[in-house]
Formats: C-alpha cells, structure tokens, sequence
C-alpha cells in the first residue's frame, strides 16, 4: 500500500507498506477487481501524558482505518511468495498458525474452502484447523 503524504522526516513520499491479502484472489465480490486487507490501527499512548500521542501514530494503518468503502488505495505488488491450497489431496487437514504473520492471508483460504463455489472446495474433506497467537502485553 502506498499510502499519500509527504514523510516529514525525508522530506519525501511514504514509502511502501507491506499488508497481506486478506481476500482470495477473487475478491469478496468474486469480481477480480476488488482487495480486502486485515488492518489493525496503529496507535501509541503516552503514559506520561497519559493519552494517544497523534505524533506517533502509523501513518498507513490510520489512513486505511479512515477510509471509506470505495475509496482507491493505490497498491502495488504482490511480493514474497505465494500460497495455495492443496487441491490435490482433498482429504489432507489443513493446520494454519498465524502469530507474527498475521490472520489476514487465512481469512481468505477459509473464504475459499468454505465460501467460494470452486471445485476445491467441494472436494474438501479433511478439517480446518486455525490458531491464532498473539502478544499479551
């Protein structure tokens, strides 16, 4: 995600933030023309001024949080690497852990399994297992 503004600290445009997808390559509305992503505002409070310190906010999870359905956001990529579904063992479980990457790419493997109309899915035998792990501070 690219988001806009000029980096106070470069003097230049925001570099690119690196966001999973959380849709499937469809989309939520299986037009191929949409994305969703999985976004937790960033925010620090200050405890010596014992509120949020707007300074230090992030800048691209705040502005995806404050947009609106429709708005464009303009992106870029994909980049790392891919991951699918088995499609071929059908009966095989699938296990997804999702602690330092995040739920977002498995949001859309459940769509997928269990949302899409797709011949995988209809094949899909095995159980679907997610854990979620996060910090506790």
């Amino acid at each position: 995600v690219l988001p806009p503004g000029i980096n106070p600290k470069k003097n230049k445009p925001y570099g690119v933030r690196l966001y999973s997808i959380a849709s499937t390559r469809y989309g939520d509305k299986m037009d191929g023309k949409t994305l969703t992503f999985t976004v937790r505002r960033a925010v620090y409070f200050d405890p010596e001024l014992g509120q949020e310190d707007p300074s230090k906010k992030g800048v691209c999870s705040n502005y995806l949080c404050d947009a609106t359905p429709g708005t464009p956001v303009p992106v870029t990529g994909p980049s790392g690497k891919v991951m699918l579904l088995p499609e071929t063992t059908p009966e095989v479980p699938i296990i997804m852990i999702a602690t330092g990457t995040g739920i977002a790419p498995y949001r859309g493997f459940i769509r997928r399994l269990f949302m899409e109309n797709t011949e995988a899915a209809e094949k899909f035998s095995g159980l679907a297992w997610l854990f979620l792990g996060v910090a506790n501070t």
